[in-house]
């Protein structure tokens, strides 16, 4: 019986110690930009003046969200064939158009307050980083070439973040983008200052994933007046997250892992053959010690009884 106490209670010490290291781990281990609640989406439509988000040929893994913003109320047009494995949610009313042959896997309802303020908030995050210098690289990529970019030669804002600015884009299909990390675990983001046009394959190595790369479309401001983004890859894969919220936005004939938001008071489609993949969110810091001292003590309790 002593023997056993003893064991229990330098089992309490250990989880003591846990406890009070935790405190010391940060909340977010990876430096960079965050999404926020808006990692729990795959898209995320502005919808301003009355406008559709069409998707149709294609399958998205991942959440849907539509936005509620000031005089409009955007509609899903949703045409076979598409699955959609995850849910359709409206910051505002129900307003959605479904062709025969759709399949929704999760559910599809009005008044979720996530939906506007992620996409509030990811609007705040547009803003604030295009206003942040950035080193300077024109990305050119001829069919069957690759072009590298390391990370590390980004300037590195007090966030984390490894910011470049795009003079010129020339990416067609058959080129092949790959984006290096700099091993420090920060993250990468492109200010784009002109209609952008992405062809062709996206490769991050170097511990990078799509949530830790942003592509910014630029220009405009409240939803209007900014710089249009097309992804057309003839079915190759891009990787990383795409931002526009005062522009129109198109994706078509593409793999995305990642994530599309934006669209402002344009209609956005996502169509002719496409596959949308979001990536899980990763747990924080805090509730990965959380879990990992609840089970300690339940291994605790079991070895006591």
């Amino acid at each position: 019986m002593g023997v056993e106490r003893f064991t229990f209670r330098r089992g309490l010490v250990a989880v003591a110690f846990l406890i009070s290291i935790s405190m010391l781990v940060p909340a977010q281990v990876n430096a960079g930009f965050s999404l926020g609640d808006a990692a729990n989406y795959a898209v995320l439509f502005e919808g301003a003046g009355n406008n559709h988000l069409s998707i149709n040929n294609g399958t998205i893994v991942g959440n849907v969200g539509l936005g509620d913003p000031p005089g409009g109320t955007p509609q899903a047009q949703l045409n076979s064939p598409l699955t959609i494995n995850g849910n359709i949610q409206f910051a505002g009313s129900v307003n959605t158009s479904i062709g025969n042959g759709v399949v929704v896997t999760g559910s599809i309802t009005a008044s979720n307050a996530n939906v506007q303020t992620d996409l509030n908030n990811l609007n705040a995050l547009s803003s604030t980083l295009s206003n942040e210098p950035g080193f300077s690289v024109a990305i050119s990529i001829a069919n069957n070439a690759t072009q590298i970019v390391n990370a590390a030669s980004g300037t590195l804002d007090g966030n984390g973040n490894r910011v470049f600015s795009l003079s010129s884009l020339a990416f067609v299909n058959g080129a092949t983008l790959v984006i290096n990390g700099d091993g420090a675990g920060d993250s990468v983001v492109f200010n784009i200052g002109f209609d952008a046009s992405f062809g062709g394959t996206i490769v991050l190595t170097g511990g990078l994933t799509s949530d830790k790369v942003l592509f910014n479309i630029l220009g405009g401001a409240n939803l209007t007046g900014g710089h249009a983004l097309t992804v057309s890859t003839s079915g190759a894969t891009e990787t990383g997250t795409f931002l526009d919220p005062n522009g129109a936005m198109q994706i078509n004939h593409s793999v995305l892992n990642g994530r599309f938001f934006g669209g402002d008071t344009h209609d956005d489609q996502i169509v002719s053959g496409i596959d949308t993949v979001a990536p899980v969110p990763e747990p924080s810091s805090y509730a990965l010690v959380f879990f990992g001292v609840v089970g300690a003590i339940g291994v605790l309790r079991r070895r006591k009884r």
